[in-house]
């Protein structure tokens, strides 16, 4: 699916709050978390660890649950989806980047980003055909037979974006993508996330602890004990 370019916001979120039970204690995880946006839309969300960040991005993207609250994309809420229609929605709609690139080791750079369309039964030459065709996007045409152990870190997280942008979703939740890179390398995939973004249309949430980092976004919020709000320099 191509990024949509329909009426209305792509992403809602309606009081979301998020709780677990610890023996005798409620530990509030999320408290009234409330946003939307649009479609084509770069957003930052700051917080340090702790603060609920990858929580909400887990509910964002259909892998967790709320206590309370809608997620709404494209207008459907998707906790009305059963388990097949979320990992459906997932694969179609949604990209992740996280902060450990999560590449299967046995397997080459083009094989890493081809499985999500192998996932959805994509015909394996076609399937691998994208898949070059975004690590040529990503400068890592030449690199696309190696496998991980053979990359730099910043080259696997490049490949790991590639993976995420194959599928051509519309939104790409992001966790610390650059937590893990020394500050050139992490300046760079920053760079190359908003090059893409750019290029492609898709909307994406990144979350992170990095300010300066988070201020190339085009909207930043901030996540402090599980409330969100916009951040204020």
């Amino acid at each position: 699916m191509n990024p949509s370019t329909g009426p209305g916001p792509l992403l809602q979120c309606l009081h979301l709050s998020k709780h677990y039970q610890e023996d005798a204690s409620r530990v509030e995880v999320l408290k009234d978390v409330e946003f939307e946006m649009g479609r084509g839309e770069k957003v930052a969300i700051l917080g340090s660890s702790g603060s609920g960040k990858s929580t909400l991005l887990h509910i964002l993207g259909a892998l967790d649950q709320p206590s309370s609250g809608q997620v709404l994309f494209d207008g459907e809420d998707i906790f009305s989806f059963n388990e097949k229609q979320r990992a459906a929605f997932r694969n179609r709609s949604l990209g992740f980047i996280y902060q450990f690139h999560h590449l299967l080791p046995e397997f080459s750079a083009i094989e890493n980003v081809a499985m999500p369309l192998l996932i959805r039964r994509t015909p394996k030459k076609q399937a691998l055909n994208d898949a070059q065709a975004m690590l040529a996007q990503v400068g890592l045409e030449h690199r696309s037979q190696h496998r991980p152990s053979q990359l730099s870190g910043g080259e696997r997280q490049r490949v790991a974006i590639a993976r995420a942008l194959v599928t051509k979703p519309q939104l790409v939740l992001a966790d610390e993508p650059t937590g893990n890179l020394d500050h050139k390398t992490g300046d760079g995939i920053y760079a190359l996330l908003s090059s893409l973004q750019q290029e492609l249309g898709t909307s994406f949430i990144v979350v992170t602890h990095d300010t300066a980092l988070a201020q190339r976004m085009g909207r930043v919020l901030s996540l402090t004990d599980g409330v969100l709000s916009p951040w204020e320099p």
